[in-house]
């Protein structure tokens, strides 16, 4: 004999396995991704060095290419506004550093000009890039 039939319940739990595999996915998509967007678009060849301090905070990055061309983060500057464009970015708070990143390739005179401009608009002691030997 045949009982009577019962009604299908309505699932009432959350299934959120999937919702935990969504977000998984996305946390490893911008843990890759994150690195990419810190990085320098300037292909820049940074000198040599075997030493570097374990604590750089990286406010303002100057960059000059190969050509001489002189970059503050990112966006090209001329040497003479250079010095505006760092005060106008920062206003030089105690913490601020300022790095140079000077190509390889570039003249000594070049990192100079940069570091003397730098010096006149209150940058207090900028610190030279470098790539650590492996």
């Amino acid at each position: 004999m045949i009982g009577p039939r019962r009604k299908p319940r309505i699932m009432t739990d959350i299934n959120i396995t999937p919702f935990t595999d969504v977000v998984l996915v996305l946390l490893i998509v911008f843990m890759v991704a994150t690195p990419a967007l810190y990085e320098s678009n300037l292909k820049v060849e940074l000198p040599y060095g075997t030493t570097t301090s374990e604590e750089i905070i990286r406010d303002v990055v100057v960059t000059i290419d190969a050509d001489g061309e002189i970059y503050l983060d990112n966006r090209r500057v001329s040497l003479e506004g250079l010095g505006t464009a760092v005060l106008e970015m920062t206003g030089l708070g105690d913490e601020t550093r300022v790095i140079v990143n000077g190509d390889r390739n570039v003249k000594y005179e070049s990192v100079i000009d940069v570091m003397d401009t730098l010096a006149r608009a209150g940058v207090k002691s900028p610190g030279l890039g470098i790539e650590l030997k492996r």
